[in-house]
């Protein structure tokens, strides 16, 4: 799906004259240690014919869908262009505390809450992937299943979180030597073989996620 196809969304709201359309998404939902974060980001739509070009030719906005379907040298080098580019964005950190006491369900909720309201610039509208906003009248959102796929906005949503929260969890890596034995800059948290093996090893850390239960077979 090309740049154009991806912002269906927003120019069907911008042909009803709603200007400012912030995307939200989430990354390390289900990741067993760690934060989850959230991302709100309002695209500046006068930017998006811009021709930034990738080595190869190819337009920077052309390059935006769901992180988890660009490599990490790629999603870096898009984050970068996306903070530069953007009208406004917020960055909610879930701690994993939170998630064990509320329930990783509601600190979605909560999360996406606060970080539309953390934008610098109230949005006319709100696409989120998938999660619908109790709190947020609901004529004022739009809930996108894989909505990473399908709006440029969710995705940029999606690459600043995944970039923010894979430095964080490597960060806790180097400068903590506690961590270092369960590999969180390899995996960044997530239930790989190698994590649950670590853990099986090792027990769980303090920011792992006992309410998540985890299983320590390794054969997953």
């Amino acid at each position: 799906m090309n740049a154009v196809d991806m912002l269906f969304f927003e120019s069907d709201c911008w042909g009803r004259g709603l200007n400012l359309i912030a995307g939200v998404d989430e990354v390390g939902r289900g990741s067993l240690a760690g934060p989850m974060v959230v991302c709100a980001v309002i695209l500046n739509k006068n930017l998006l014919p811009k021709q930034s070009t990738l080595p190869n030719g190819a337009t920077l906005y052309s390059q935006v869908r769901d992180s988890k379907q660009v490599t990490p040298k790629r999603r870096s080098i898009l984050s970068k262009f996306l903070l530069n580019e953007v009208l406004c964005y917020s960055i909610v950190e879930v701690p994993h505390y939170d998630i064990d006491n509320l329930g990783i369900s509601a600190c979605t909720k909560n999360a996406f809450l606060t970080a539309v309201k953390q934008l610098g610039t109230p949005p006319d509208h709100v696409l989120t992937d998938n999660f619908n906003i109790p709190l947020l009248a609901q004529e004022s959102q739009t809930n996108l299943v894989r909505g990473d796929n399908r709006s440029l906005t969710i995705a940029a949503a999606s690459i600043i979180a995944k970039v923010y929260r894979d430095e964080l969890m490597v960060s806790l890596h180097n400068k903590h030597r506690k961590y270092q034995m369960y590999g969180f800059d390899r995996h960044k948290g997530y239930g790989t073989r190698y994590h649950r093996q670590m853990i099986k090893k090792h027990g769980l850390s303090d920011i792992h996620r006992k309410s998540f239960h985890i299983s320590f077979e390794t054969d997953m």
